[in-house]
């Protein structure tokens, strides 16, 4: 009768935080916001060279992961280049950062997408600090555990 009052407790335990995660996954994005402008008067540029700001609206940082420039072209839109963004790739909410490419040499449309990873808190932090205790078999390095998830996406196309 004890394991049957266990199994069910522990049955309730995983539902309830089950539940807080999925409840965090689809209420994380409400009132945040990543946006791309186009800087026009940008002091650092050449002509073969452009500045993006991109500003973060939302409470959590995010992680750069990826630049990437594409042009289009009459098969779609195709990579012309895929940059790794250089250090300090974190932009903290309420921020912003200047970005800057090379212009693609073909003239046309052409747009510049950002790939990021929005910072993870509440309960899909702690079942990520779990999965890595778990895996390490120690709790050392419970606090310094800081993660970013997710595939996002910021896009502006131009012209030129």
């Amino acid at each position: 009768m004890k394991r049957r009052g266990y199994a069910i407790a522990a049955g309730a335990v995983v539902l309830f935080i089950a539940a807080c995660i999925w409840f965090g996954e689809q209420h994380a994005g409400l009132g945040s916001g990543v946006a791309l402008s186009f800087v026009t008067h940008a002091t650092n540029q050449s002509g073969t060279q452009a500045t993006f700001r991109l500003y973060n609206d939302g409470p959590r940082a995010i992680f750069l992961s990826w630049m990437i420039v594409e042009t289009n072209s009459a098969s779609g839109w195709r990579v012309a280049e895929r940059i790794e963004p250089q250090n300090p790739r974190v932009v903290d909410g309420g921020k912003s950062r200047d970005l800057l490419v090379s212009v693609p040499t073909e003239p046309g449309r052409w747009r510049f997408r950002v790939v990021y990873g929005r910072e993870n808190r509440g309960p899909a932090l702690f079942m990520m600090r779990v999965q890595f205790a778990i895996r390490d078999r120690s709790v050392s390095g419970w606090r310094s555990v800081g993660a970013f998830t997710g595939r996002h996406s910021a896009v502006l196309e131009v012209s030129q």
